[in-house]
């Protein structure tokens, strides 16, 4: 069977709350989605597929995934759910804005049993988790399903404690920003040959230190940038200098503290790796603007 061309590259799942349907919109542009996700919105956001009480809401869902899958190629899921929700509080019985503490462990358990169950159904798919606030800001927030693999009979599997050593590791490599791609392979291999965790135990600790400093992990912000230049590339796989330079606005904005030469130069990489092309352009049809992009980093007088 051909694969259904790629037209947009989430399916977006947020409440139905009229204070936070802008913001929303706002999120999704931020971060370089503009025209490329389709959205479901529902009272809860991944509340739907966790209440039982409302069968029928989840079935919604898993229908309208599928079908945004057919149509539009999607091939993640971002959930967005948003404090001072009244789907929440009457699905946990109280007030829950009255305790943020309480608040942000009852959207934990509802998103991560939403992520399970988006990828038991589909595993080859990645699941973003967001928490908004009422002022728009956004929070993204572990996923335990998505660092465990797909869970077994709707349990999500126990995770194995991080060695506090490279806890303070992992918190210490993060303090000035997300990591670039070859420094954080070296930093999982570490977890593994010197700390003796898995593959799967050194990702999600570093997912979990990434979205408690409200940042995604720069294999995450690597994988956005990649995806929207692949949505701006012709059939020849060549991508205009616009559109390159958001993908580098993009970067940036994914990877906070990121110099604008630094992000240029991984944008020119990744379009190589890729096997992107830089379109010419000007009346000399050139691309030597890419090739400055390219350029390593001069090095610094001793």
């Amino acid at each position: 069977m051909t694969p259904v061309p790629s037209k947009a590259d989430a399916f977006v799942v947020s409440c139905i709350d009229p204070r936070l349907v802008d913001d929303v919109t706002w999120l999704m542009d931020s971060v370089g989605r503009t025209d490329r996700y389709s959205e479901f919105r529902i009272a809860g956001a991944a509340l739907a597929v966790v209440d039982p009480a409302r069968p029928a809401w989840g079935q919604a869902l898993w229908e309208n995934l599928a079908a945004s899958r057919q149509l539009h190629g999607v091939r993640k899921v971002v959930f967005v759910n948003h404090r001072d929700c009244g789907a929440m509080d009457l699905f946990a019985g109280r007030r829950l804005s009255l305790d943020r503490a309480d608040e942000l462990a009852q959207h934990q358990a509802v998103l991560d049993r939403a992520a399970a169950g988006v990828l038991s159904r589909h595993p080859d798919m990645q699941v973003e988790l967001r928490l908004m606030e009422l002022d728009g800001r956004s929070t993204l927030l572990p996923c335990a399903a998505c660092a465990a693999g797909a869970p077994q009979a709707g349990a999500l599997r126990a995770e194995a404690v991080t060695p506090p050593g490279f806890a303070d590791l992992v918190r210490l490599r993060l303090r000035d920003g997300p990591l670039a791609p070859e420094t954080e392979r070296a930093l999982l291999a570490e977890g593994l040959t010197r700390y003796g965790l898995t593959a799967r135990e050194a990702r999600a600790a570093l997912a979990a230190a990434a979205a408690a400093r409200g940042e995604p992990t720069g294999t995450a912000a690597t994988r956005e940038v990649l995806a929207y230049l692949r949505s701006r590339a012709d059939a020849g796989s060549r991508v205009a200098r616009t559109d390159v330079a958001r993908g580098v606005a993009l970067y940036r904005r994914l990877s906070p503290g990121l110099p604008p030469a630094e992000a240029e130069r991984r944008t020119a990489v990744l379009m190589e790796g890729a096997g992107m092309a830089p379109r010419p352009d000007g009346l000399l049809r050139s691309t030597r603007w890419f090739n400055r992009m390219a350029a390593p980093p001069a090095p610094r007088p001793a």
